[in-house]
């Protein structure tokens, strides 16, 4: 995908914006649809709307419509599992459908056990996403359950050995979260990424003194890390930001990809 702005047509990463980044509007109940204009007016061309925040079944359309209005590509969060005791979740259609009606064109899901599914689940999955017009990628989250370096490797590694098209979203902070160690896991898994959610972290050494931080705040060497990310791979901010700084943050990442 590459991005429409002529600010950023010369970089080899699309960058986006994830509805997280206004958690203030979102928790005082501002319809994402209402949010996808102040991401256009960015001179974004990429959102990422979450499930979790999608009040009722008409914000789909209402959520389509603005993003059509505002020229954005959509993709879409689901905080679920995507396979759970071996098999695939039994809501993985309702969930692309959603994403369709958006005009969304991916959809991420938490990694659940795909490192341990066989191969036709995994091949299943790939072709009822197909069926949708949609891609899918997992996710390393911050439970102990999806969010390690081991399981994630073993996921992708079961992936890879199944031939599915099952992409992956590497989350640079949630490993904070897991104790590890997230340029080195980076290292590891770079060349299997498929989106990049950014944020910058405290780095503080109590899990529950974690916290996001402005990007030029944080202690992960961000710019380095997207230096070596593979062409093409899409960039998003996925992390709150006080509406006065969200133009700010965007500009950081556009001179680093520069």
């Amino acid at each position: 995908m590459t991005a429409q702005n002529p600010s950023v047509a010369t970089q080899t990463h699309t960058i986006g914006i994830n509805t997280l980044v206004y958690l203030t509007d979102l928790a005082n109940g501002v319809p994402q649809s209402e949010l996808l204009p102040r991401i256009a007016d960015l001179g974004i061309t990429l959102a990422e709307v979450r499930r979790e925040y999608i009040a009722d079944d008409a914000e789909f359309d209402r959520i389509a419509a603005a993003a059509k209005a505002g020229g954005l590509a959509l993709f879409y969060s689901v905080p679920e599992v995507i396979t759970a005791n071996g098999v695939a979740n039994p809501a993985l259609q309702q969930y692309f459908t959603e994403a369709k009606r958006m005009g969304a064109t991916n959809v991420k899901l938490n990694q659940g056990d795909v490192k341990d599914v066989a191969a036709d689940v995994l091949r299943a999955i790939d072709a009822l996403a197909a069926e949708y017009g949609v891609t899918v990628t997992i996710e390393n989250d911050q439970t102990p359950e999806n969010g390690t370096l081991d399981c994630t490797r073993a996921s992708l590694a079961n992936v890879a050995a199944a031939g599915s098209a099952i992409g992956y979203t590497f989350d640079l902070g949630n490993w904070f979260w897991r104790g590890e160690n997230p340029a080195a896991a980076f290292a590891e898994l770079k060349d299997s990424v498929s989106v990049f959610h950014l944020k910058n972290v405290n780095g503080a050494a109590e899990r529950d003194e974690l916290a996001t931080t402005m990007l030029e705040n944080g202690v992960i060497d961000w710019k380095t890390l997207l230096a070596q990310l593979p062409a093409g791979v899409p960039v998003f901010l996925e992390f709150p930001i006080d509406a006065a700084n969200v133009a700010a943050q965007v500009e950081q990442v556009r001179a680093a990809l520069a």
